[in-house]
């Protein structure tokens, strides 16, 4: 039986799970075409005098994904992934000067519950009870499954599922009900950001996220850093028979007679029985594609929620910061503003929150003897028409970030970075073609979710598929290879 020639534009997580698992089935010779110097998309590395940075996704959790993801190729996640486990699971600093651990350990935790909010425990235990229902409905019923018509999402049965989740309800409303210290209620809402949502709009089954990293399934750093997950998903490709050709940037995927031909690099067009898009989604639309419906041209996007983008500092210093854990979060000192900032009014946060890794907790080949290796991630708008960064606006922000790094205790920073990179929302869009800059790509309100969010099959080109952050399920790196399934399932599906 002939194979059918497939073409993937982009090898970032999404690309490659898609390749891995199409090249596995038999029928299909996979090529992946990625316009950058290496393989991974926003999960990459960076590395200088010494220090080692992962770029992107610094959390890893929902390890059965990329379990059953390998094993589908044959091949063995844990051996070629080793994870350690995260324990604690992170330091939550808030704006009043204290602060907590999040931990598995259920004594760890309950000790710390007490210390913040006296009497939480039941509260605590009704939140999981609570979040493990959702995160168990939600993944079986929604997240793992390709809804192609309203008809197969709006069923009676789904539409009680939903009811369950609470699905019209708000995550930090949702979380205060188990939680009368606001700072409890920040703590189990703020991972809606690992999404680039606020807890103020984001869907209160987001819930499942701190659950999985207490009471599901907790929360590892793979050994290396993160770029070790894809990089073991490049040699899975490569044993499969995947071609994975970097620094091949695609121009247009080529449409003819209604249908995707294949992608144009350079001057050359590069055939193809079908094409999959692992380049964010509305991009796609807008600069690959030459004949699109009205309602994919720049300026509807422009009326779509996308997700925040990121300001993010990769700093390599002379010294080490103890007090910080592997994971750290900062929280602002009014919590609400912050978010009304970057998601409302979209204008640079003037108390931000911010998150900083520093891996050298678990593994000090990230830097030097003697110095530390800190990923700083500051929540900010997407670009839009009013707001753009020039190189003043990132400068001030650069300080202000450094201001409240050294006010929160990270002593004379400024004094010890020897090594300093700083990524804006134009490089998100520039580098890896996020529309706007948005970090995590369209956004996930109730009508961005399920059958609302983009197909993972172009509605009016035939052979033509996506995969990534902005279509379905979503964004984040465990969402992307459950869409890598769906999306190869579909593609199976409709060439048998």
């Amino acid at each position: 039986m002939s194979q059918k020639k497939v073409v993937i534009v982009g090898a970032g997580i999404g690309g490659l799970a898609t390749a891995m698992r199409l090249q596995a089935r038999g029928g299909f010779s996979v090529t992946v075409l990625e316009k950058n110097a290496t393989a991974g998309g926003r999960c990459n590395i960076w590395e200088a005098e010494g220090f080692r940075f992962d770029t992107g996704p610094s959390l890893l959790l929902m390890t059965d994904i990329y379990r059953e993801l390998f094993a589908f190729c044959g091949a063995d996640f844990d051996a070629l992934v080793p994870l350690i486990r995260m324990e604690p699971n992170y330091g939550v600093h808030f704006g009043d000067g204290s602060s907590m651990i999040m931990s598995s350990d259920l004594p760890t935790m309950i000790a710390e519950l007490e210390k913040i909010e006296p009497g939480s425990v039941s509260g605590y235990y009704r939140f999981l009870e609570d979040a493990g229902r959702k995160y168990r409905i939600g993944r079986s019923e929604f997240v793992e499954k390709d809804f192609r018509t309203a008809g197969d999402f709006f069923t009676a049965h789904n539409l009680g599922l939903l009811k369950k989740l609470n699905a019209l309800d708000k995550l930090y409303t949702h979380v205060s009900q188990f939680f009368k210290d606001d700072r409890l209620r920040q703590a189990f809402s703020m991972q809606s950001m690992y999404l680039g949502i606020s807890p103020f709009d984001a869907p209160a089954v987001y819930t499942l996220l701190p659950y999985t990293e207490l009471a599901e399934d907790g929360l590892y750093y793979p050994k290396g850093g993160l770029y070790s997950l894809p990089r073991a998903m490049v040699k899975v490709c490569g044993n499969l028979g995947v071609d994975i050709h970097t620094e091949q940037q695609v121009s247009e995927i080529v449409i003819r007679d209604g249908k995707a031909i294949g992608v144009r690099v350079g001057g050359e067009v590069i055939p193809a029985d079908i094409v999959i898009s692992n380049a964010d989604l509305p991009y796609t639309y807008t600069d690959l594609l030459e004949a699109r419906p009205k309602r994919y041209e720049e300026n509807s996007w422009r009326k779509q929620a996308f997700t925040s983008s990121a300001f993010v500092m990769y700093l390599g210093t002379d010294r080490q910061y103890p007090e910080l854990h592997h994971h750290n979060f900062y929280l602002s000192s009014d919590y609400k503003r912050n978010f009304e900032e970057i998601f409302d009014a979209k204008v640079a946060p003037r108390d931000p929150s911010f998150y900083i890794n520093a891996p050298g907790r678990t593994d000090p080949s990230v830097a030097p003897e003697g110095g530390d290796n800190l990923f700083v991630l500051v929540p900010i708008p997407h670009l839009t028409q009013q707001q753009q960064w020039t190189d003043e606006q990132i400068s001030v922000f650069r300080e202000k970030v450094f201001d409240r790094l050294e006010a929160r205790g990270l002593t004379d920073l400024r004094k010890h970075v020897v090594v300093e990179r700083v990524i804006t929302p134009h490089d998100w869009e520039r580098q890896y073609s996020l529309k706007f800059g948005a970090a995590f790509g369209l956004s996930h309100g109730i009508f961005q979710v399920g059958y609302f969010r983009p197909a993972n099959k172009a509605p009016h080109v035939g052979n033509l598929y996506f995969v990534g952050a902005s279509t379905a399920p979503g964004t984040g790196v465990p969402l992307v290879c459950l869409g890598a399934k769906l999306v190869s399932e579909r593609i199976a599906a409709d060439a048998a």
